[in-house]
């Protein structure tokens, strides 16, 4: 009966057109076909996909999990997906056709505010918000030229750039484990999955690795999603060596991998959706702007 409530406005679609209406309309990282599969082949939670049909015309897809939007954090609390790898708190951008708008009534705690016109029944709240990264190096007029300076100063003790693709699974686990220890004095969330992670989602990773005297002193671990109009990157968590404070390596990586994904996006013409989870530090308010959070499904019994 839940199930049929939830659903009565939409259809079923076959996986291939859902990853059809992905790409076409766009989608974050945690919803793309690909990670879904990921999900059913790791943990054996399979999705369901739904379609929105206006005069016989499929203008919005979602992907569920039972009453659940698949992927949203509420449902990997639900399905005991959370501890066992980490994703953070994913943001929730839709597939849904422009000038459109979806009446959603599947449980979500993660949609994403930029979306509010085009999602229908869900509350949208600025007490609970994401943080959204700010162009760059626009939207850091306080900061980019004490960045810059970092930067020049970093070339000159000899660091280098290397891209995260470079690396194996194994490589990019142990330095992320090793810098993370580093920075916060234990293991990072779900290490102990997070090869199986990257052994399938390799290709998703992002960013580049700071490196000096042959080996790295800061790391992120971001996931981006490309579609032909999006790219949406949930930004994780990261490590650095704290020997090199003195160029605050940690600022100076999320500058860089954070300017490199606007370039993409203003070469591109594409919708950029960079995302640093919950708004819940000062941290993330350098970078980021705050965006409402939207909440759908709870009021259906």
């Amino acid at each position: 009966m839940i199930s049929r409530i939830r659903s009565f406005n939409t259809d079923p679609i076959s996986r291939e057109s859902y990853a059809q209406y992905y790409d076409m309309w766009g989608g974050s990282f945690i919803i793309h076909p690909d990670v879904l599969q990921f999900f059913q082949e790791a943990f054996d939670v399979e999705a369901c996909y739904r379609g929105y049909f206006k005069q016989g015309r499929c203008v919005g897809a979602v992907a569920t999990w039972g009453q659940f939007l698949a992927g949203d954090r509420s449902a990997l609390d639900a399905y005991k997906l959370a501890d066992q790898v980490d994703f953070g708190y994913p943001v929730i951008h839709l597939p849904i056709a422009p000038k459109h708008k979806c009446l959603v009534l599947y449980k979500a705690r993660f949609l994403l505010g930029l979306q509010q016109r085009q999602v229908a029944g869900a509350l949208f709240t600025r007490l609970k918000q994401m943080s959204i990264l700010r162009p760059i190096p626009e939207g850091l007029p306080m900061g980019k030229k004490e960045l810059q300076i970092k930067e020049r100063r970093f070339a000159r003790l000899g660091g280098t750039l290397r891209d995260v693709q470079e690396f194996s699974s194994d490589e990019i686990v142990a330095m992320y484990a090793e810098l993370f220890r580093i920075r916060w004095g234990r293991k990072p969330h779900a290490i102990d999955s997070m090869k199986r992670t990257v052994d399938s989602l390799k290709r998703f990773l992002f960013g580049k690795i700071l490196w000096i005297e042959g080996r790295p002193i800061a790391i992120q671990i971001n996931f981006r999603a490309d579609t032909s109009c999006t790219i949406c990157v949930d930004y994780i968590n990261g490590g650095v060596d704290k020997s090199y404070n003195n160029i605050s390596p940690g600022s100076l990586l999320s500058y860089i991998n954070g300017r490199d994904a606007c370039e993409d996006g203003r070469r591109s013409g594409k919708l950029l959706v960079y995302s640093y989870g919950k708004a819940n530090t000062d941290y993330k308010d350098q970078w980021c702007d705050r965006v409402s959070r939207g909440f759908s499904g709870y009021l259906i019994p």
